[in-house]
């Protein structure tokens, strides 16, 4: 006997987010103060403030070895999270213990340390990405005989989560032969969005246009059977969208963008995934890929669907919780539809 797919109606779905750049403030909204002058004063001064901090630290750690780089990122996580980041240490210690109930106080505290140190090595890393992943005796493979090869003259959404460094991850992916295309949501500080697209682009990267305007070019590059990356596991707003981790499913993140893509264009899933085993050293995982069952009518399994690439993704997640990056963020609202 068939088992019924889940209906859809009762799920949240995503409204269409559209992405628009900051625009510059005009020299007339200062002299037109109040709001518009702080609006300019944010924009120019206060902003740029952060902007000239965060590019000049990425071009000084270039300075440094990529091992000593990613030591002293490891060294400013332990040191910073416990003393201006107690809110998101206190919630990565909760996460930790819903996502780990069996480990003892010792063990989260050990893992609470190793999410401090790998929050801070991420961020340092983003200066020596390239030569992280250049280090052929830094990095074991694993799953990938005949990767570039199974994913070629066929449409592949390779699907991923914010495990230890993604960006040495989308490296790997360019240097194990694909062409990849990557589907992303900038970060909010404008120098920020420049770096991560300049390791990006510079990893040889194609990026689409964030928000709703990437779906159709999202959509051409797999009907020219070429390789979209879209990262599965989602924070928005503070609070976690995906993986589900025992709460009820949504049709409002990426699992429901790339089921209903994976069904127009026949493609390929393929879960990839970075751990870190210790310091610089990391092993890349590509696991066994699939396609999505038959449906009988277009949307039929939509829920299933959703729910089939949250098995996949979720236990990656908690089995590496400490170096998932959006682990001290809220948790889902519980029996919320």
């Amino acid at each position: 006997m068939t088992e019924e797919p889940a209906r859809t109606e009762h799920l949240r779905k995503r409204k269409a987010w559209t992405y628009e750049s900051p625009v510059a403030p005009p020299f007339a909204d200062f002299r037109a103060g109040g709001e518009r002058r702080r609006l300019f004063l944010k924009y120019w001064l206060h902003d740029n403030i952060d902007n000239v901090f965060d590019i000049a630290m990425f071009f000084a750690l270039k300075l440094l070895p990529a091992r000593d780089c990613s030591n002293l990122g490891a060294f400013l996580g332990r040191f910073s999270v416990p003393r201006w980041h107690k809110a998101q240490q206190s919630r990565a210690k909760e996460n930790l213990k819903a996502l780990r109930p069996d480990a003892t106080e010792a063990q989260i505290e050990a893992l609470l340390l190793a999410y401090a140190e790998s929050q801070g090595r991420q961020m340092t890393e983003y200066s020596v990405v390239d030569r992280l992943a250049r280090n052929a005796c830094g990095i074991r493979f694993h799953g990938t005989e005949r990767f570039a090869e199974r994913c070629e003259q066929r449409p592949v959404i390779l699907i991923a989560a914010h495990i230890s460094n993604w960006e040495v991850l989308t490296h790997c992916l360019v240097n194990l032969g694909l062409v990849v295309t990557l589907n992303y949501d900038p970060p909010k500080r404008r120098a920020r969005h420049w770096i991560v697209n300049r390791v990006r682009k510079g990893g040889g990267l194609r990026l689409l246009k964030p928000g709703r305007h990437s779906v159709r070019p999202a959509l051409r590059v797999l009907e020219e059977n070429g390789n979209l990356l879209i990262f599965c596991d989602e924070g928005f707003n503070g609070r976690m969208r995906a993986p589900f981790f025992d709460n009820p499913p949504h049709l409002e993140g990426n699992y429901a963008l790339i089921a209903r893509m994976a069904r127009k264009t026949d493609a390929l899933i393929y879960p990839v995934y970075l751990e870190r085993d210790h310091g610089v050293n990391f092993s890349f995982h590509a696991l066994e890929p699939f396609k999505l069952p038959p449906e009988e009518k277009p949307g039929d399994r939509l829920a299933d669907d959703v729910l089939l690439l949250n098995s996949v993704i979720e236990p990656i997640v908690r089995s590496h919780a400490a170096q998932w990056y959006f682990i001290d963020n809220r948790m889902p609202d519980r029996h919320k539809s």
